[in-house]
Parts: C-alpha cells; sequence; structure tokens
C-alpha cells in the first residue's frame, strides 16, 4: 500500500470524496484565506489573560490507492484540528486541540496544563508529543512534503502523542533546545506486554549553529520557507521496559535517531531562493521479539497505542528550493525525498526486508505551511512486494 496518507490516517478505510470538489474547495479557500491564514482569534480576558482558537484543514487526491477496492483512485479529506489555547496567569497557561476521525468521532490530540516561569525551564502535563525526531515533532502540518515519512515510527498513543510530564527548555540565546519526559507508553493493553506496568522515558536534545528556529517551544518544522538560516543537530531516544510484544513474550523497546536541517537563503532577502537539505537516521531495537499487531484489541491500528512496532534501521534524505519569483499568488517549491526502512535480520523473512519510497514534485506555496498546495509523484515498494506509482495532489490550510 502506498503510505501517503499522515500517521493518524494509516490503517483507516478510506471515504470516497469527488476529486472535483476538493480540487474547487481548495481554490476557494485559497482565495478567502490567502491574506489573513495567520488571523486566528484571540479573545483577551485581562492582563495576561486570553483564550485563543484556530482551525486547520488537509486534503488530497490520490491516482492509485490500493486500499480502495476497484476504484483505484480516490479523494479524501484527511483531518480537521480544532486549536484552542487560554493563558490564566503570566507563567499558567493551556492548550486543547480536537482532531476530527474518519468514523464522525472526535479525539484529544493535545491537553496540556504548561506551566512556564523561565525559558530554560518549563514544566507540561498532559497528553503532548512526546521528545522524538524531527518528522514527529513537525506534525503533518509543517513538514517539507505533504505525506508524513514512513520511516518515522516512534509510538505514540495519537497522532506521535502520549499521555505524561515533560520538562523542557532553551538555552544559549534559544540555540540549543531540550525536552525529557515520562510517558503511560506503549502496549497498555490486555494481553499486551505493558499492560499496567512500565512507563516510556523519552528524550532530545538539539543545537542550532546558525539562527534558532522560530519555533515554538520544543516542536520543530521541516522548512521555515526563508524566515531564518537554519543548521540544526538533533538527536533523540526512546526507552520502555517490556514495550513491545505479547504477555507471553516480551520484550524491551529502544530507539534513537540523529536529525539534520539545514537551510540557507541564498543572496540578501533570499532574492536568489531559499535552498533546504534534511536527513534523519534511526535505529529501532525489540529485543529480538515481534510485536503484536498494530491496534490490538482496538478500534482500529490508530487507537491505543499498541503493537506495530518493528525493529530496525532507517533514513531519509529530502531536499528543496523555494523559487524566490512569484507565480500569481504564491511560489514554488521543487523537492525531492528518499526514504527507506530495513527490518532486522531474519526477524520479519529472510536477509534484511526492506521498504522504500520517493517522492518528487512541487509545493505551491501561498502563505507558508497555513496555505500550501502539494502535487507529489510517489514510488513505494513494500518489502517482499511490487513497486506502485502514485499521483499525489494535497491542500492544506490554518486559520
Amino acid at each position: 500500500m502506498i503510505a501517503l496518507v499522515s500517521r493518524f490516517m494509516r490503517g483507516r478505510k478510506k471515504e470516497l470524496l469527488h476529486y472535483g470538489s476538493i480540487v474547487s474547495v481548495g481554490v476557494v479557500l485559497g482565495g478567502m484565506l490567502s491574506s489573513q491564514a495567520h488571523a486566528v482569534v484571540t479573545v483577551n480576558l485581562g492582563k495576561d489573560q486570553f483564550f485563543t482558537l484556530g482551525v486547520g484543514v488537509r486534503a488530497q487526491y490520490l491516482s492509485h490507492d490500493s486500499t480502495v477496492p476497484g476504484n483505484k483512485h480516490s479523494a479524501s479529506a484527511d483531518d480537521l484540528r480544532i486549536y484552542m489555547g487560554a493563558q490564566f496567569h503570566k507563567y499558567v497557561k493551556t492548550t486543547l486541540n480536537l482532531e476530527r476521525l474518519r468514523d464522525g468521532n472526535w479525539n484529544v490530540l493535545d491537553g496540556i496544563l504548561q506551566v512556564e516561569p523561565w525559558k530554560a525551564f518549563n514544566i507540561w502535563g498532559g497528553r503532548m508529543l512526546t521528545p522524538s525526531d524531527r518528522s514527529n515533532l513537525d506534525g503533518p502540518y509543517f513538514l517539507s512534503t505533504y505525506a508524513f515519512p514512513m520511516v518515522a515510527q516512534y509510538p505514540g498513543a495519537w497522532s506521535g502523542r502520549d499521555d505524561g510530564i515533560a520538562i523542557w527548555g532553551k538555552l544559549a540565546k534559544d540555540h540549543f533546545r531540550y525536552v525529557t519526559g515520562i510517558y503511560r507508553g506503549h502496549n497498555w493493553v490486555q494481553g499486551g506486554s505493558n499492560y499496567g506496568e512500565h512507563p516510556l522515558f523519552a528524550g532530545r536534545m538539539e543545537y542550532n549553529f546558525l539562527d534558532p528556529e522560530p519555533s515554538p517551544a520544543y516542536y520543530t518544522a521541516s522548512t521555515y520557507y526563508g524566515k531564518a538560516d537554519i543548521l540544526a543537530i538533533g538527536l533523540a531516544g526512546q526507552y520502555q521496559t517490556d514495550g513491545v510484544g505479547s504477555a507471553e513474550v516480551k520484550g524491551t523497546y529502544k530507539a534513537w535517531n540523529v536529525d539534520g536541517l539545514f537551510e540557507k537563503r541564498i543572496g540578501k532577502n533570499a532574492k536568489y531562493g531559499v535552498y533546504t537539505l534534511e536527513g534523519a537516521y534511526y535505529q529501532y531495537y525489540t529485543d529480538g521479539v515481534k510485536d503484536i499487531q498494530a491496534g490490538y484489541k482496538q478500534r482500529t491500528p490508530s487507537y491505543g497505542n499498541v503493537g506495530g512496532i518493528n525493529a530496525g534501521t532507517a533514513f531519509l534524505a529530502s531536499t528543496a528550493y523555494l523559487i524566490p519569483y512569484k507565480l500569481g499568488w504564491g511560489r514554488v517549491q521543487p523537492l525531492v525525498r528518499y526514504q527507506e526502512f530495513r527490518f532486522k535480520e531474519n526477524l520479519y523473512g529472510p536477509g534484511h526486508p526492506k521498504t522504500t519510497q520517493f517522492d518528487a514534485g512541487a509545493n505551491y506555496v501561498m502563505d507558508a505551511h497555513n496555505l500550501r498546495f502539494t502535487f507529489d509523484y510517489v514510488r513505494y515498494k513494500a518489502a517482499s512486494a511490487r513497486a506502485q506509482g502514485a499521483f499525489l495532489l494535497g491542500m492544506q490550510f490554518q486559520y
């Protein structure tokens, strides 16, 4: 199956929509929102007190979708998000973000109590992004490409999130960022390896050698479209005793990765465009144990932070160039990305089975990550399967 939808949509049944409807809606929204995509609603409630409200939507058309019987093309609304935030005190904030599921229900994406007394030391509790790789901390809206990378496979209760407590901060004039936390963890299900026991420990540190990244907290992006010159190297790791396998055959889960982003404005004020280069290397360990299937005893594989972890080595490399000249309402950013996941030897078949994916296309950038269209050709080859190719047209906006 071609892995094109974002990570929280993997394994769900596709909903068929009309291709022309999605394109038409996207164009209309583009015209309406291009000048106000940053205009989140803010209500001031007093000194150091406010409430904010925003929304995010993504939709795609896929020319070949093996999950759709008979009709091999599909269109779908990937997700609808509602963003809410509030500040009650100079140092106390909350975040509540909701996401609408394909089955029509809503799920809590983020639910965080944030105590932020200093840049160098902040405490968050609730559901949040765990310390992990750049792609996971980007989320689907802040990648340089539309489709979430298939090599980024850190576990999460929902969309890379988990329930727990974290400490994070920025040092050295915001050039150094760190985050570390303790979370509920993987396979908390009857019959799973970790029913009611061990937490997940996770941490990440990152150093920016040029400008500090203009992203909040410990979050990241894979392109800033020339807003800053970036050379960032990050190192992340996770550990959980009995984090993989079944109740009968358990294994310790360990994973780590190193990732880097280089983005440079060419010429004064990016007169000659913006060049972007990103790379990441991953190691996933399962203690020689096969994990239970994704979503074991759950409604779908997306729920419950259960199963689906694979042992192996993976990497990705991508490059992009933001052309400095406007074409209509926006600018074009050609891009190329390659990914490879090599499974642990003899655990999932003889030798080292591997899955690869190659993307080549372009973004049409109207308002950075807040309003963007993507056209992409993808060639995906699963282990021991024939390669498949597809064209993708994606649209996202945030308001």
